[in-house]
């Protein structure tokens, strides 16, 4: 590939910074720090079930690790699925995990068992967090908000929807469509790569 072309690839991932585009940049940022902050102090409230049953501590600890799962679940699909068109041999040496993980997902029809388990463990990862962060009372105060507010943000849900989605979803699968090979090379990957499958073995999807 030639330096124009290189520079041309490059530029066509580049986004023009308008005023409207940063707009849009600062305020998606603002309501996800605002999500994350109502949403933590709705947990130490002890108003979700896993906090109420348990301690705030633990739906709070419990609320990032199936977040962090999630993320992983997300971008692998992106890794995974866009993975195929690219010779293993120029990863194999470089990403020694990566190349496992492909050699295992790109065997048989193990892609599809893949894809139908992560299906089904996004559906749990989901019911965990909304059991850890989703509110038992939307009416309960929560740091003082006007109820206006809280019915948009807790009764509705758009708290978690954003909360959600941008840190355990849409960011981590725009990352890993951009870096399939780094994204999954890590044992991680690998043992989300069996429990997908494991799951789909089981019957269950």
């Amino acid at each position: 590939m030639s330096e124009v072309q290189k520079e041309q690839t490059d530029d066509s991932h580049d986004i023009e910074l308008t005023p409207f585009t940063l707009f849009r940049y600062v305020a998606s940022i603002a309501l996800l720090i605002f999500s994350i902050i109502i949403v933590c102090a709705l947990i130490f409230t002890g108003n979700t079930r896993v906090a109420s049953e348990t301690h705030p501590a633990v739906a709070l600890i419990v609320c990032i690790v199936a977040i962090v799962w999630l993320s992983m679940i997300e971008g692998q699909q992106a890794s995974l699925v866009g993975l195929p068109p690219v010779d293993p041999d120029l990863y194999k040496d470089s990403h020694p995990m990566t190349y496992k993980n492909a050699a295992l997902a790109f065997k048989g029809d193990n892609l599809d068992r893949y894809l139908m388990g992560r299906q089904f463990m996004v559906l749990l990862v989901v019911f965990v967090i909304n059991q850890c962060a989703g509110p038992l009372d939307p009416t309960v105060d929560v740091l003082g908000l006007p109820d206006g507010v809280k019915l948009v943000f807790l009764d509705i849900g758009l708290g978690m929807i954003i909360f959600t989605c941008i840190l355990g979803q849409l960011t981590t699968q725009v990352n890993a469509s951009h870096c399939m090979i780094d994204f999954i090379n890590n044992y991680f990957a690998l043992f989300t790569l069996y429990v997908a499958m494991t799951v789909e073995f089981s019957g269950v999807m």
